[in-house]
């Protein structure tokens, strides 16, 4: 998810994580030190409004479906015209290439992230656009979605709810990072979350919002070959919130955490248990595909 959302906060090292200075990473053909690649940056992305990105995760240190991901990204650079000067097999193996350079830093039980960016900056004397290819590798923090799993997350509709405000106590805070707004069309109709497909569950099956309204997400599309494996029924169509407050359950997807729980909607406590029967029998099998229990692991770092 997010394709379009500008990197430069993330590449920067602006915000929580900060890059250890031994992580290697790729500019334009090199293999450099995280800040000296940040350093050698050409563009500044202000030709592009921060240019395009993706990134995928590690499973057991094993990159996952790094060509889906990465062919969504290359329909994205098509689409704005952007030349990365790459195949899409030549950032494969420079993909690759980094986390090779990169894997002594994994200890036993950890994961990566690993993105690619292409940034597009203004022309140059000879007409020629200033594009950057920035291909970096950070640590995986479960801190912040590993409880989730079991308390679920806290869902609102921008129009008619504002998340809760932090509230000040003695003790340690309550993080927020449990609230994601889901979006609406122009008619109500639901559609995804910020950086998340959202499905719910109602009858056993599984409500997809149309597709055409929502950027689809490799984890979304491995949730829905895990239904299909599993023999849950899948249907879409356009659906609203209060199609949501009757379902039996409710989830999000991602490329970090592959599914998480939704125990309210605006508030209002989303009917059954969560995590849903049929969420939890996804992430089972998702467990099951990779090769490790990804709901204990992420228990396993917090």
């Amino acid at each position: 998810m997010g394709v379009f959302v500008s990197p430069w906060n993330l590449i920067l090292g602006v915000g929580r994580w900060r890059p250890p200075p031994e992580l290697m990473a790729y500019l334009n053909g090199d293999l450099l030190p995280h800040s000296e690649a940040i350093a050698g940056m050409r563009s500044d992305g202000s030709g592009s409004g921060g240019g395009l990105y993706d990134a995928e995760r590690t499973f057991n240190g094993r990159v996952f479906k790094l060509r889906e991901h990465l062919q969504r990204l290359f329909n994205s650079l098509e689409g704005g015209h952007v030349d990365p000067g790459l195949t899409i097999d030549e950032m494969v193996d420079a993909t690759l290439t980094v986390i090779e350079a990169n894997e002594k830093s994994r200890q036993p039980g950890d994961e990566f992230v690993v993105g690619q960016v292409v940034s597009s900056g203004p022309s140059l004397s000879n007409g020629a656009p200033v594009v950057d290819v920035l291909i970096y590798w950070q640590a995986l923090d479960f801190s912040d979605f590993a409880r989730s799993y079991s308390t679920g997350i806290r869902i609102f509709t921008p129009a008619t709810y504002s998340p809760p405000a932090r509230r000040q106590t003695r003790g340690p805070q309550v993080p927020d990072d449990d609230v994601w707004a889901l979006k609406t069309d122009q008619k109500g109709y639901i559609t995804e979350c910020t950086r998340a497909n959202f499905m719910f569950v109602k009858d056993g099956k599984i409500m997809l919002p149309d597709r055409s309204t929502a950027l689809p997400g490799i984890s979304m599309a491995t949730v829905l070959e895990l239904a299909d494996s599993l023999g849950i029924p899948v249907e879409e169509g356009r659906y609203n919130t209060s199609d949501v407050y009757a379902a039996e359950g409710a989830y999000i997807s991602g490329t970090r955490y592959c599914l998480l729980p939704v125990s309210t909607i605006n508030g209002v406590a989303v009917p059954g248990p969560v995590p849903s029967e049929v969420t939890s029998r996804l992430t089972e099998a998702w467990s099951e595909m990779v090769g490790l229990d990804i709901i204990q692991q992420a228990l396993d770092h917090i």
